[in-house]
């Protein structure tokens, strides 16, 4: 029991929030709770197709293929494929989370997680809005910048998850 509460507190917590809430105010529960399964219903099918392409992965790409990629094998390339394929990536951040979780899980490494992270703040798809908003030179400064920061910042972060892993 202990265990579960452990690792499944937050969800506790909410329930124990939401009936707290109940109990005070239950009309403005009631409209939280509707709330909260309407936005949950809206990305359940975006949950699903997540899942299922992380369990593709586990199957089709090797521990070796990510290893040589996008691990130390790869140097310098790994660094070059995370920012074009963070650039590259659609939709809300909290789909990649699994997928980065996983690729990190069969070698890949922190440098790579960090710059597909931070690279994909420029999202190539949306430059000719960003464009027609803000201009090209705030559109390309910004991602040029960004680019240019996600290796560095990358390397760093690795530098430090490697540290306290050492610990």
């Amino acid at each position: 029991m202990m265990s579960l509460l452990r690792t499944q507190w937050l969800f506790f917590s909410t329930i124990l929030i939401y009936a707290l809430v109940f109990l005070t105010n239950p009309e403005r529960a009631g409209r939280a709770l509707f709330t909260a399964a309407t936005t949950f219903s809206s990305v359940l099918l975006l949950i699903i197709a997540v899942f299922s392409l992380v369990g593709l992965l586990q199957i089709w790409i090797s521990r070796d293929v990510i290893v040589r990629l996008l691990g130390r094998e790869g140097g310098i390339k790994s660094l070059v494929i995370a920012a074009l394929c963070g650039t590259l990536l659609i939709g809300p951040a909290y789909i990649i989370f699994p997928l980065l979780m996983e690729i990190q899980k069969r070698g890949a490494r922190w440098a790579v997680i960090t710059i597909v992270l931070t690279s994909y703040a420029v999202k190539l798809q949306m430059i000719p809005l960003e464009v027609e908003f803000l201009g090209w030179p705030f559109a390309l400064g910004r991602a040029l910048v960004t680019i240019a920061l996600a290796v560095p910042i990358g390397l760093l972060v690795e530098a430090v998850m490697e540290k306290q892993q050492k610990l």
